[in-house]
């Protein structure tokens, strides 16, 4: 059987376009989890061109909101071609209807659970509509991603590694943590070892003779030379304390460097912040959302607590580790202030990245329930379900006064003279990693 797995791209207006790529492991765990016997292939239409003659037994796509309507054309595409398409991921298993009218069937939740059952069912000819997990996949039984089926040259040089799965926070904005559920599975500690293994293989980055030569220029060069960059792309890397701890412990034998995701509370951990740091990581990926505490108790993120937000900026980067601040703007309490509020924030504690997106209620979320009973949402083009447009009524905002409001953090939080003070003035952390990526965006933020 010869499959084809497809990630869509919807087309993007040149001042949409970001710069580069990460890559993705959800179409590698699908292919991990489909028996030897079958050939597959896994498409990227960010930069390649799908072959709709191209002969093959199975189309099976992943979608997101945003791209949803692209997968539903690729959809129809092979379905006219007499082949049979299923399709997965988020926006399929919140909408299962909506996507059965493009596809022959779809699955919700975690394919890995169902994938191998779907294929055996196709080859009986009994292919049904719905395949259904049954619970959750525990960690123990992930199988690792097969990565060698994407090209590594079209993404940004880093490896994306899963240790766990599921978020214990409830925020009613995230669809993800629908998808991936509340319940947080941790992946066993020598099956993380052995992909790390074959990532980078043990040992020290490069001899302490050429190391030092080069941590002359910058300490960090020796790392992305050699390309031993890490992305763990958990949810929350800290929601269970002790697996973080051997966690920790595990890749800091692998002289590397690495960013994760965790809440703002992790600065009220000083042990955990000295293991951060001496495992090489260098970035924290901090939803601090709003500034609002009226805001975060409304989305269910009451935990954080705007007040305490400067000093466990400090506090981190005090253990040499930059932030990635991610902040929502259109909250129900957001005044025409809230992006001139937000820019200093930004500023004034000098945060080594960040962004502000538009709130966006995705469907099977609580906010899109919650606003959809006050009819506020304006339309269900899933296109523009992007977080860089508005698709409900804010209260205090016109639709204008928020994209406008928006694009104006972005431009000066990337201008020259921000990112000058925020990367190149004490305190002053890892310049070769944050300022190209402050740099991207500045270019990206100069066709607005």
């Amino acid at each position: 059987m010869k499959i084809l797995l497809i990630s869509p791209e919807r087309e993007r207006k040149k001042e949409e376009a970001f710069l580069f790529r990460l890559g993705f492991l959800n179409l590698p765990y699908v292919a991990a989890a489909t028996p030897s016997d079958c050939e597959v292939r896994i498409v990227d239409e960010a930069y390649e061109r799908i072959n709709f003659d191209e002969k093959v037994d199975l189309v099976g796509i992943t979608a997101q909101t945003p791209v949803a309507p692209r997968a539903y054309q690729i959809a129809e595409e092979f379905r006219r071609r007499g082949v049979p398409v299923v399709m997965g991921g988020v926006h399929a298993s919140v909408l299962p209807e909506e996507a059965l009218a493009h596809v022959d069937a779809v699955v919700i939740g975690e394919a890995e659970a169902t994938w191998p059952r779907l294929l055996e069912d196709l080859r009986q000819g009994r292919l049904q509509r719905i395949y259904r997990a049954n619970g959750w996949v525990e960690g123990e039984t992930i199988i690792p991603p097969r990565r060698e089926l994407l090209n590594h040259r079209l993404y940004f040089p880093l490896k994306l590694l899963e240790t766990t799965r599921g978020c214990p926070h409830q925020c009613d904005f995230c669809q993800v943590s629908r998808f991936f559920g509340n319940r947080y599975r941790t992946r066993p500690l020598p099956q993380i070892a052995r992909e790390l293994d074959a990532m980078f293989g043990p040992g020290p980055v490069m001899p302490p003779w050429a190391r030092q030569l080069l941590s002359a220029i910058s300490k960090d060069l020796p790392y992305f030379l050699k390309r031993r960059l890490l992305y763990i792309i958990d949810n929350n890397v800290v929601a269970n304390k002790q697996f973080t701890i051997e966690l920790l412990s595990l890749v800091k034998g692998y002289d590397l460097l690495w960013w994760g995701h965790a809440p703002v509370s992790i600065a009220t951990d000083d042990r955990l912040l000295k293991l951060f740091a001496a495992s090489g990581c260098i970035a924290v990926n901090i939803g601090f959302e709003s500034l609002s505490p009226s805001n975060l108790k409304r989305i269910k993120k009451g935990f954080n607590k705007p007040a305490r937000y400067s000093e466990a900026i400090k506090k981190i980067h005090g253990y040499g580790m930059g932030i990635m601040g991610t902040f929502i703007v259109g909250l129900d309490d957001d005044d025409p202030g809230v992006f001139q509020r937000t820019i200093d924030f930004i500023l004034e504690n000098q945060l080594d990245w960040a962004l502000a997106f538009i709130m966006t209620p995705y469907p099977g979320t609580e906010s899109f329930e919650r606003l959809d009973k006050e009819g506020r949402i304006l339309h269900r083009d899933w296109e523009r379900y992007d977080s860089l447009n508005v698709v409900y009524q804010p209260l205090l905002l016109s639709a204008e006064e928020l994209v406008g409001g928006m694009r104006r953090i972005w431009k000066e939080v990337f201008s020259v003279r921000s990112i000058f003070r925020r990367i190149f003035m004490a305190p002053r952390i890892h310049p070769l990693f944050y300022l190209p990526m402050n740099w991207g965006f500045h270019r990206l933020t100069k066709n607005w």
